[in-house]
């Protein structure tokens, strides 16, 4: 008996209605649903700014800015939420978090890392330079550029420029000029840490001798025996790495220029790393994710019927 009542629903007008109904209904839970996972995400990145930062209208502009970069990029919006979430934390305003997403949501596609890691990465290294967050997309392309043109990978950014970075801002070197030199070492097989000490060394070094990079190669190139001429001006830890960088001047320079035009470097590789099925339905999850936010964002009448 209920084979034929369901045999005769199927073939009638109603049976269209309620798998209609019924499909809604399954796609406004949805929404409810993530828009409350969602919601519960704006609330933590809320309570991470404090009440003097997370305004509502502070709220409302990371809110729309998750949204719409979680509709548009690999990620979705609680995760770009949760990224939103990392640079408060490290004490970023409302200003700087909208400034610096978007660049890093490209370093973490460019190089397959998770999130809170690049924004750790970009964010220490924007602060190290003494940059601005605006400048934030310039530092994410040259460190998408230097593990594509060198042997450095993300771990060895990240271990490298945490001993490097600061003194190199101090003794006056920039961001491309230091990771070509990174990137040079790397090549050499020293990298990570033992890169960024030895550097940071050597700058130190010839800071308080009072001498430039390219008197130190000149005087090391022109010696009898570059290795100890490097370690007399910058001791064991740094005459390794000063005698290195002497041999491969034309190098340096080669990845210091390349640096320079980096714009859009990690845009691009995130682009070659998406371009695949893989890719494809990593993007369409988003979207989707992005779709059933427009419904309901955890701030909407389905979410307030809910509660």
């Amino acid at each position: 008996g209920f084979k034929t009542l369901k045999t005769a629903i199927a073939s009638s007008g109603i049976g269209l209605f309620v798998a209609a109904a019924g499909a809604l209904a399954g796609l406004f839970t949805a929404a409810t649903k993530k828009g409350a996972e969602f919601a519960k995400q704006m609330s933590t990145l809320k309570a991470v700014l404090g009440e003097e930062k997370g305004t509502v209208e502070n709220m409302d502009a990371l809110s729309a800015s998750a949204k719409e970069l979680g509709a548009t990029t690999q990620f979705t919006a609680i995760q770009v939420g949760e990224l939103q979430t990392e640079f408060a934390k490290m004490g970023f305003t409302t200003d700087q978090i909208l400034a610096s997403t978007k660049a890093t949501l490209d370093l973490a596609a460019s190089m397959e890392v998770d999130l809170a890691s690049a924004a750790s990465l970009a964010g220490s290294t924007v602060n190290a330079f003494q940059l601005k967050a605006e400048d934030t997309q310039m530092v994410v392309d040259v460190l998408a550029a230097s593990t594509s043109e060198s042997a450095l990978s993300f771990s060895d950014l990240q271990e490298a420029l945490k001993n490097a970075a600061p003194t190199a801002r101090a003794t006056g070197r920039t961001i491309q000029e230091t990771a070509a030199m990174l990137g040079v070492l790397a090549n050499a097989n020293i990298k990570g840490g033992r890169s960024g000490t030895g550097l940071a060394k050597a700058f130190l070094q010839l800071e308080k001798k009072g001498m430039t990079l390219n008197e130190a190669f000149d005087k090391i190139n022109s010696s009898s025996s570059s290795m100890v001429t490097a370690v007399e001006i910058a001791g064991d830890v740094g005459g390794k790495a000063l005698e290195v960088l002497a041999g491969k001047r034309k190098d340096i320079d080669k990845l210091t220029v390349s640096f320079k035009g980096s714009e859009g470097a990690a845009q691009a590789m995130a682009g070659v790393r998406l371009d695949n099925l893989a890719g494809d339905t990593t993007k369409l999850n988003s979207a989707w994710e992005g779709f059933l936010l427009s419904l309901e964002d955890g701030e909407g009448i389905f979410n307030k019927i809910s509660r």
